[in-house]
């Protein structure tokens, strides 16, 4: 319990030390291997987990929506498939802020059935003292879950679940089953 109150509370802090960065032009996406076909994007906000096999990219976040090119640049270094699969963690638009961008090329956005309803309606984060307008239609996850959901993807079991309580209402922890036996 306490490793898992520290990763959130680390999420936490790189989410809100990443809204200051406004300057996109400088920030470059380092891709990180992990295992065999799965990979770690760091570029600015929530860091993008990235599987690669035969069934094609199966992505985690998405960042910002000016990252987009770079990101998808950086999946391509890895693998020719095309990204089948978005999972998005949580709603924060360090998260979900490359969706229009990547659900316009016919990529399934998936999460949690509030993370939906939040990017839908727009909302007001408190700690910024800002407005998030709602996000158009394409943005918007196609498949949505309450509790959990499966994929069983390039040789893997990816098992996603919402956890409560976390650090939205919407959050998404997804389990590569396989690598962590």
């Amino acid at each position: 319990m306490f490793l898992k109150k520290l990763v959130i509370i680390i999420s936490c802090l790189v989410a809100t030390s990443a809204f200051g960065q406004q300057d996109f032009n400088k920030v470059q996406i380092e891709t990180i291997p992990v295992a065999k076909g799965v990979y770690m994007l760091v570029g600015s906000g929530g860091n993008i987990g990235l599987s690669v096999g035969q069934d094609g990219a199966f992505l985690i976040d998405d960042q910002y929506a000016p990252l987009t090119d770079r990101i998808i640049k950086a999946i391509s270094a890895v693998t020719d498939k095309p990204v089948r699969f978005l999972v998005n963690t949580h709603w924060h638009y360090d998260h979900t802020g490359g969706n229009e961008n990547i659900g316009k090329g016919g990529t399934m956005i998936v999460a949690h059935d509030n993370v939906r309803k939040r990017l839908a309606k727009g909302q007001f984060m408190k700690a910024f003292n800002t407005n998030i307008p709602p996000a158009p239609p394409e943005a918007l996850p196609v498949i949505t879950f309450t509790n959990s959901i499966m994929f069983h993807w390039n040789n893997e079991t990816l098992e996603v679940w919402h956890p409560r309580p976390a650090h939205t209402d919407g959050d998404a922890a997804i389990f590569f089953r396989n690598y962590n036996p």
